[in-house]
């Protein structure tokens, strides 16, 4: 088993050209396939081992994963990025999939169980697969000369959600905690980039913050309506951020 180590140096126009070709006829064979869903299987098996939720397969995230095994198998070499081709994050985000968090694990040998074996004793390997926040997989097999080049590219895939429904989960949040929202608040969403001047009644505090998962308030937030700091509330959802390349939620809070 070889994990990566060196490029082959290939001209960037070649391998522009010979990628254009295969984003057009993007396929895996039957024997292909089959060590595919074997490596999903095996990948699976190993989360639930350890208590964490599969990962589904996402096609545009196998798609990914197809062209850059067909680039490591033209360089003859084993890498996360071969001359000419952008890097992972750039990989994932031309998919057009909408998500926070990516990784990749690359391999080569002749069976997948010899990949996963090989992966869930690497400790960085390891890590991506049994990343509590990854929950969609896209994997590639390329057999060449008896070996299996395999490419396994991860993502946290993210509902995209819009305004009205970003601003409303918020406020079931804060409803669930015994505050009266105003969701789409004006006000609210007046405090995206500064504070409105003369606002009256001043909020007790302006809570501004980004995130992947709108599923959690902030620990400050939370913080402060146990404490019984709070009665009301109004929430605005403004432009989403970029954090380290992807997509994250901003939004504002304002308690009383």
């Amino acid at each position: 088993m070889r994990f990566k180590n060196s490029i082959l140096l290939l001209t960037a126009l070649f391998l522009e050209l010979t990628c254009a070709a295969w984003a057009q006829n993007f396929t895996m064979n039957e024997s292909e396939q089959r060590a595919a869903a074997e490596l999903l299987q095996a990948t699976n098996e190993d989360r639930s081992a350890q208590g964490l939720q599969p990962v589904r397969e996402e096609p545009m995230l196998t798609k990914a994963a197809w062209e850059h095994a067909q680039r490591m198998v033209a360089s003859g070499t084993l890498s996360h990025r071969v001359a000419g081709e952008p890097d992972l994050v750039v990989r994932i985000q031309q998919t057009g999939l909408h998500c926070s968090t990516v990784a990749e694990n690359v391999a080569e040998a002749p069976t997948p169980r010899q990949i996963n074996d090989e992966w869930m004793h690497s400790p960085p390997h390891r890590a991506n697969l049994l990343d509590p926040r990854l929950n969609a997989v896209g994997i590639a097999i390329v057999r060449q000369r008896g070996e299996l080049y395999a490419v396994e590219d991860f993502a946290r895939e993210m509902v995209s959600f819009t305004r009205p429904q970003q601003e409303k989960q918020v406020a079931s949040l804060l409803a669930s905690r015994g505050l009266r929202v105003r969701p789409g608040d004006a006000l609210a969403t007046g405090y995206c980039d500064a504070s409105p001047h003369g606002t009256r009644p001043l909020p007790k505090l302006i809570m501004r913050y980004s995130t992947v998962d709108l599923s959690r308030l902030p620990q400050r937030v939370e913080q402060g309506i146990a404490a019984g700091m709070y009665r009301s509330a109004a929430v605005g959802a403004c432009h989403e951020a970029n954090q380290n390349g992807f997509m994250a939620y901003q939004i504002v809070i304002l308690l009383y």
